[in-house]
């Protein structure tokens, strides 16, 4: 055939893809079958060549796509976008490939299938929709190599075995002419790596690839990107219900509300990852409520939770084991060490003490653990794993690293705890009666507490770990450390009202302390248990607490600590209506802290006082101590103490009757509580304002209480109750 006749072939068959052999026709002749512009082997031209074109079924699969889920997914938005990037009359300069990334077990291949479906039903792409799945986290199977993927998809093409290239550059010449030709969708699921990707890019024009990674694949750069997250708790929810056969649970059926309960809870243990929750979701399929009971409870236990998420077919722990095989030898023993952390959040200087390397090392192997989806940035050097990832971490730690590399890593970062809250408590209460570690920091970095606000932002952050630190610090061989940690927090506790983990650290603590006999460390963390149980109103167990302080403290001979549990007594006789009897304590204290030289520990006794003698109906006396306790705490710089005694003398001068300094006091404490970091001394100040402001602006009062509440809901505390009943109050007067 010439070049001309070549020519008429293409134009005669717009339509066909693909070559296919020559078939005898019925009256004797033979129908050649000539693709659109790509020959292999000779053509040969003789007599009459007939040209017939093969359409493509409307609406059918293409290319060996699998079929789509049929229930909910979950990931609506990112399906959205997907869709709306390959819908008919998109923009033909817009990116060849988006590429979807995520942990294993996320949804990504759904996703592309979903949005491949989608865009093959409006018929959007001539040359159909291909699909190959590379193989890059298979289980027991080597990534595709490029050439083999090229293979696959020039079959799907329509070309015959013995007519594709041997060598990778020729089939990607092949199979990029195909695609120049005839526009296609190329879905490339599971992808290893940028080069096993690359070859397989569309060339520009109208074919769009949509590519599946657990791995960021930096070295795509001109890809769209998608990264596809966990689940919401509802739509988690919801895919669970789906899938296990009881869509709608709940909605209209009070029946079927406790299955949706347990549903909730095996949800969030499912931690929102939907391969998690389509294999809960087979466990309990088609079962009743006791089913789903059952197995909220068995994936409670982090030990083997992993292991019960197994339908017999599909493997949480497989698919986490893939994605660990995939590290590089560093990258799997910071993994590994991670498992140590008791919670499953992280800070790059922890990481630093787990490891023992040097920061600009750990960030390196941090963003390669991210790279692999088997770690998020939550923020700036701050990083969270995923439960059941934290869960596979911990099973790594017990048999890839040996026991005293367990132990050497948990002593690093115990130390690393301690030294690091006790400076921040230090910025935070830097007067306040403490137990003294006289070891020093530890070797390696720790972050720096230049502020306040540096100290409550780490604080708050490793709320989750501080429990987990402190009982493995009292179980090492070092467990004074148990209690020195928990002592450091005592500071943020009382500012931020964390009752949990301030009962938490403090009884592991207490124990610890116990067993080594340590009186005066006895004292100490009896004293500050029974300080959170008074702060919830358990007045009968911060009794208890302060009665054994008291004990401890004079076997140890500590006439400071003796001091400290009698004025902390005067408090349980002031919430149990025995005011005279708390101004009685407080005078002793008094004494016994004048004797010591203890200005703060005076202040403070100063300020109590002062409640007792409001509630005696002696503002005058109140206002009189409230102004010395806050001439030493500003003299000492401690602005949690002063904004406390500044909503004291907000409150005694409206018990006064001076409305006006009693709102200009509470309205600097309501400043200053903010700057503090205090939600609790913040809504004590709106409740004041709300009750001054109730006369003459009942409106204003409601929006101070109603702030006031939300603060006191949030937090906890029992002073919630007394302000919604002033919220009804005033507005059952205002109807």
């Amino acid at each position: 055939m010439n070049a001309s006749a070549a020519d008429s072939a293409r134009q005669g068959a717009p339509e066909q893809w693909g070559a296919v052999p020559g078939t005898p026709q019925a009256s004797g002749g033979v129908h050649n079958a000539v693709s659109g512009g790509v020959f292999y082997g000779p053509v040969i031209q003789s007599g009459q060549v007939i040209i017939t074109t093969a359409q493509q079924p409307a609406g059918a699969p293409s290319g060996g796509l699998p079929s789509p889920s049929s229930v909910h997914i979950g990931h609506e938005a990112e399906l959205a976008s997907l869709v709306a990037a390959l819908e008919p009359g998109g923009r033909p300069s817009g990116p060849a490939a988006y590429l979807v990334t995520g942990p294993g077990g996320v949804g990504k291949s759904e996703l592309l299938v979903q949005a491949a479906y989608t865009a093959h039903r409006q018929r959007r792409f001539p040359g159909g929709v291909l699909f190959v799945d590379l193989q890059g986290h298979a289980s027991g199977t080597p990534p595709l190599s490029s050439g083999e993927a090229l293979g696959r998809l020039l079959h799907q093409l329509g070309v015959p075995e013995s007519a594709i290239p041997v060598h990778t550059a020729d089939r990607v010449a092949a199979y990029r002419q195909h695609l120049a030709e005839r526009p296609a969708l190329v879905v490339l699921d599971n992808a290893h790596d940028s080069d096993q990707v690359h070859p397989m890019l569309p060339p520009p024009g109208g074919s769009r690839a949509l590519v599946s990674s657990r791995r960021l694949l930096p070295a795509l750069d001109d890809a769209h990107r998608i990264a596809l997250d966990v689940l919401p708790p509802d739509a988690a929810v919801r895919l669970l219900l789906d899938v296990s056969g009881h869509p709608g649970a709940g909605a209209s059926d009070p029946a079927a509300e406790e299955l949706v309960q347990h549903a909730v809870r095996i949800a969030e243990r499912c931690g929102g990852l939907p391969l998690a929750l389509r294999i809960a979701a087979a466990r309990v399929r088609g079962k009743q409520s006791a089913a789903f009971a059952d197995l909220a409870t068995w994936l409670a236990d982090e030990q083997s939770r992993l292991y019960e998420l197994d339908d017999g077919e599909r493997r949480m722990a497989s698919v986490l084991r893939v994605s660990y095989r995939d590290l590089d030898q560093d990258q799997r023993r910071l993994f590994a060490l991670c498992g140590v952390n008791p919670g499953p959040r992280l800070g790059i200087h922890a990481a630093a003490a787990l490891t023992g390397l040097p920061l600009a090392r750990v960030r390196r192997l941090l963003e390669g653990l991210c790279g692999a989806h088997m770690m998020q940035e939550e923020e700036q050097g701050r990083y969270r794993m995923h439960g059941l990832v934290h869960d596979y971490a911990r099973e790594r730690a017990g048999e890839a690293l040996a026991p005293s590399e367990r132990e050497a890593a948990v002593d690093r970062l115990v130390d690393h705890y301690l030294a690091t809250a006790d400076r921040a408590d230090r910025v935070l209460s830097p007067h306040r009666y403490r137990l003294q570690d006289e070891r020093g920091d530890p070797p390696g970095a720790n972050p720096d507490m230049p502020s306040r606000s540096a100290a409550l932002s780490w604080l708050s952050a490793e709320l989750d770990n501080v429990v987990g630190i402190c009982r493995a610090a009292a179980q090492s061989s070092a467990p004074e450390r148990s209690w020195l940690l928990a002592d450091a927090l005592r500071g943020y506790f009382f500012l931020a009202k964390t009752w949990t983990p301030w009962e938490g650290t403090h009884r592991v603590a207490l124990a610890a302390a116990e067993r080594a006999g340590a009186h005066r460390e006895q004292g100490i963390l009896h004293n500050s248990l029974g300080l959170a149980l008074l702060e919830q109103r358990d007045l009968t167990g911060a009794s208890t607490h302060y009665t054994s302080a008291a004990h401890h403290f004079e076997a140890a001979g500590d006439a400071h600590g003796s001091a400290n549990a009698v004025e902390n007594h005067a408090w349980v006789r002031h919430y149990s209506g025995d005011y005279a009897g708390a101004l009685e304590n407080h005078l002793q204290a008094l004494r016994q802290y004048e004797l010591l030289g203890a200005e703060r520990n005076r202040a403070i006794t100063l300020r109590g006082m002062s409640l007792a003698e409001m509630e005696l109906g002696r503002p005058t006396d109140a206002i009189g101590h409230l102004r010395e306790a806050g001439r030493i705490f500003d003299e000492q710089d401690l602005r949690l103490d002063a904004v406390m005694t500044l909503n004291g003398l907000g409150e005694a001068y409206a018990k006064a009757g001076d409305l006006r300094a009693a709102r200009l006091h509470l309205l600097r404490a309501l400043r200053l509580s903010r700057s503090c970091g205090s939600k609790y001394e913040e809504a004590r100040a709106r409740r004041g304002l709300g009750s001054v402001s109730r006369a003459n602006t009942p409106r204003l009062a409601l929006h101070h209480w109603e702030r006031a509440l939300h603060h006191y809901t949030e937090l906890g505390s029992p002073e919630a109750e007394s302000v919604r009943a002033l919220i009804a109050g005033v507005s059952a007067e205002h109807r």
